[in-house]
């Protein structure tokens, strides 16, 4: 017979899901993003391409706060799928280790 969850468990379950969800829509939403701009960067013609020059010295005008930023703004999407999985991996490992207890503690495991 299996266990059933507890309210805290629950509560993880719904915290996981509600963070890893979301999370995981924007963290896809910003790598379509960077997709999309690499995709026209690589498509552009050899002209086009002399831009990025300045655009590389641009960015290697900007101090570390300002990449930080940008890096911060970019990947937090990969913190709330982080939390909400350790949520959700800590559920899961809980419920797969009470019932590893319960049938090893079990004294008829082989008597079928």
């Amino acid at each position: 017979m299996k266990r059933q969850k507890t309210q805290w468990e629950r509560i993880k379950t719904v915290a996981g899901l509600a963070l890893a969800g979301p999370g995981l829509f924007f963290l896809f939403g910003h790598l379509v993003d960077v997709a999309g701009r690499l995709g026209t960067v690589l498509g552009q013609t050899a002209s086009a391409k002399l831009e990025i020059v300045s655009s590389i010295m641009l960015a290697a005008s900007l101090n570390l706060h300002q990449v930080t930023d940008g890096l911060i703004g970019l990947l937090w999407p990969a913190l709330l799928v982080g939390v909400g999985t350790a949520l959700l991996g800590d559920v899961s490992g809980h419920n797969s280790d009470h019932e590893m207890k319960r049938q090893t503690s079990d004294p008829c495991v082989g008597c079928a």
